[in-house]
């Protein structure tokens, strides 16, 4: 197998790849990267986990000149979670050649993307509205523009973005790069390719294994009427750390939330009717281990690489068995142990085969004594990899990161450093550490530091950590990642924020509603 250095890359992303603790390239890259760095555009055929980002994102650093200051690459993603984990992937990348990388996203200030603009970024990452909202305005011109990626054409296609991403791709000179990324290519994703790009050269891979190695397949076999009391069954029984609970529909969702709710489950939704600010609020809150269950539909859950999930429950049977594969992969990750269940009716019998011939598994029926057993560490049919196990030698921690955070270096997450093994045949649980985006330093302090505010409501009002979070970022136009340390005490609410912008802060939000409330704000510590 070719090293990076084998694949032509500069000296300054070698030594970045080396510091990421990146190795040997995935099957995606060895075939992707020489192609895109030949001027070839490409079709890239690949799930999730398989290391598109530094396929395309490599050759795209190589090709830009960090002494220009106009935008001379875009890449387009779906989602606002997508197009943060890209941008933190590149900056990584490109941080030792000079590259500037900006995102550009809805749900937040445009005024700071367009100053972030006219500081002259080389590579701009954003969402399909967003970038149509700033070119409109003038902000952003793709003049310059020689290399455009489509990351996630699919779900593009799936939020109807299709138009606006070829108004996007006929601004750019016909003269450009196009590389194009899809985990499925419909009918009108292979229009798109015939259209809008040259001669390309289509890259088929799949995932080495679908995480069958380190995730248990089961299915439930429940009617229609009682998959509630099935799927809160299942729950008990499983006792998950964690789990993201799969619905089809935005409605099925709040549906079901509302249902767990009434039984007494700490659950949150996630769909992308949601306010922006709501969704941050809950998605923080699940990736820093506060929140337990998520039910969200698939495309609201684009995005969500946290290595803590144990459990994928398909609450609504995929419309795929692609689909299938992408949901499982957020469990079951770098080696952990995780564990999916599918509810099924009996006339989605036909349904479940295909997901079994595409897995080239069987999906047995699940059971509560086989479930409490496997929680108990006693089950006889263990996962092949243990629970927690450590990673694999070829894992090498990423000294940004630090001891608590190791990276994966040919898939997409940072996952916990491992637990120590106890003298018994059991592995300890690991202790929980917050968890950063992949491929990222640690965000530096501003200088001015934190400062506390003081929220008059708490829980005796309905408040939790979530709506205070989704209250700042949606009420003063923090990001997620500004709002910390949040507490939710029975008669007022705590957090930090950064400092300078406390006052700020405060002004905009008090007076705001929440559950019925009008909310009073105040900075008690180290603010102004």
């Amino acid at each position: 197998m070719p090293t990076f250095a084998d694949l032509g890359l500069s000296t300054p992303l070698l030594e970045a790849l080396t510091h990421l603790g990146y190795e040997k390239p995935t099957p995606i890259q060895e075939q992707t990267i020489p192609a895109l760095r030949e001027g070839r555009d490409v079709i890239g055929q690949a799930q999730t986990g398989t290391g598109k980002t530094a396929a395309f994102g490599l050759p795209l650093l190589d090709f830009v000149d960090p002494e220009d200051g106009d935008v001379q690459a875009l890449v387009l993603t779906p989602t606002r979670e997508l197009c943060i984990q890209v941008t933190q992937a590149l900056r990584a990348y490109g941080e030792r050649r000079g590259v500037t990388v900006a995102a550009v996203f809805g749900g937040a200030p445009i005024r700071s993307q367009v100053a972030q603009l006219k500081e002259g970024p080389q590579v701009v990452v954003g969402t399909v509205g967003r970038v149509m909202d700033l070119m409109n305005r003038h902000e952003l011109v793709l003049s310059s523009t020689r290399y455009v990626v489509l990351d996630e054409a699919d779900e593009m296609l799936d939020l109807g973005f299709l138009e606006d991403v070829e108004t996007i791709l006929s601004s750019a000179p016909s003269g450009r790069q196009t590389a194009l990324f899809s985990a499925t290519i419909p009918p009108a994703i292979a229009k798109l390719a015939e259209k809008r790009m040259f001669d390309p050269v289509t890259i088929t891979v799949r995932a080495a294994t679908l995480t069958i190695d380190t995730v248990e397949h089961f299915h439930v076999e429940v009617a229609d009427r009682e998959k509630p009391d099935a799927l809160a069954a299942v729950l008990k029984a499983e006792r998950p750390d964690q789990a993201i609970i799969f619905v089809r529909t935005k409605i099925g969702v709040d549906r079901l939330t509302r249902r767990l709710s009434d039984k007494g489950l700490r659950v949150k939704a996630l769909h992308g009717d949601m306010s922006q600010g709501s969704r941050d609020g809950v998605m923080i809150a699940f990736k820093d281990g506060r929140q337990p269950l998520l039910v969200a539909t698939d495309i609201a859950a684009r995005g969500l690489d946290i290595s803590g999930v144990t459990h994928v429950i398909n609450y609504d049977v995929p419309t795929s068995p692609d689909v299938y594969v992408h949901r499982i992969g957020r469990t079951g990750r770098v080696g952990r142990w995780g564990r999916a269940i599918t509810l099924i009716t009996p006339k989605q019998r036909r349904e479940l085969e295909a997901i079994e011939k595409n897995a080239r598994t069987e999906i047995p029926p699940w059971t509560e004594a086989a479930a409490k057993s496997a929680a108990s560490g006693k089950n006889g049919a263990t996962p092949a990899v243990p629970r927690d196990r450590p990673e694999p030698p070829e894992a090498v921690g990423s000294a940004d990161r630090g001891s608590a955070l190791r990276a994966e270096p040919n898939g997409d997450d940072p996952v916990p450093a491992p637990a120590e093994l106890t003298s018994g045949s059991s592995v300890a649980e690991p202790a929980r550490q917050p968890r950063r985006p992949r491929h990222t330093k640690p965000r530096e302090r501003p200088e001015g530091g934190r400062a506390k505010l003081m929220i008059a409501a708490g829980r005796a009002h309905g408040l939790e950590p979530a709506d205070v979070v989704g209250l700042l970022v949606e009420g003063s136009g923090l990001e997620g990642e500004d709002v910390e340390h949040v507490r939710v005490l029975e008669r007022f609410s705590l957090a930090e924020v950064p400092a300078e912008q406390a006052a700020a802060a405060v002004k905009q939000v008090t007076g705001s509603r929440v559950k019925g409330r009008e909310l009073k704000l105040e900075v008690i510590g180290g603010g102004a």
